[in-house]
């Protein structure tokens, strides 16, 4: 918490001149599939599975992609109408719901953190997850790894 330089202090009151500081993250993970949109959404892939680099192959094959999270936050129109027209390049099969694709494609994603999660294969689920942007200046093997994400958890 940080408080206006200029307002009084108050024991146990937060008031609008008091902000809550989060830490903001930025990992390069995989999109390893997408889920189609609904609501405004709809027709769009929208929903992002995104993956995090295994390469002791502790939860996947060695040098294979865990899955940590899912995010649509931070998805522009553009990024949508990029996404549904270039995903299906990249894909390995489909259901109603959802495209799943090759690890082949890196996204810039800031989180708050992590958690500790049963829901996801590696053991931890991402905080607060949003979409900052492309990496084509990246490759897969150079993504983020779930041993480093894994190292954000207390405790």
């Amino acid at each position: 918490m940080v408080k206006a330089i200029d307002a009084p202090y108050a024991a146990g009151r937060r008031g609008s001149s008091w902000i809550k500081v989060k830490p903001v993250l930025t990992f390069d993970l995989v999109v390893l599939g997408a889920e189609w949109g609904s609501g405004r959404r709809r027709g769009w892939l929208s929903n992002l599975h995104l993956g995090a680099r295994d390469p002791e192959g502790e939860f996947a094959d060695p040098g294979g992609f865990v899955m940590v999270g899912k995010t649509f936050k931070g998805l522009t129109d553009e990024l949508l109408r990029w996404q549904t027209e270039h995903f299906p390049e990249h894909e390995t099969h489909r259901t109603a719901s959802t495209v799943f694709l090759r690890p082949e494609i890196v996204v810039e994603i800031a989180i708050d953190g992590v958690q500790r999660s049963p829901r996801y294969p590696g053991g931890i689920a991402l905080r607060f997850a949003r979409v900052k942007g492309y990496r084509d200046d990246k490759s897969p093997a150079e993504a983020d790894t779930i041993q480093s994400l894994r190292s954000l958890l207390r405790g």
